[in-house]
């Protein structure tokens, strides 16, 4: 993963962790998973 590439997942998870309406469970491994599967090529 790139640096660039590495600071989107790590701005995604600081936004989504302190949304406060809503309890979100959230693991950042996961995240990075997510994101990294969706920029594959099928």
């Amino acid at each position: 993963m790139t640096p660039n590439s590495e600071s989107l997942v790590d701005l995604i998870f600081k936004k989504l962790k302190t949304y406060k309406n809503k309890k979100i469970f959230l693991e950042k491994e996961s995240l990075n998973k997510f994101i990294v599967s969706l920029f594959k090529e099928n």
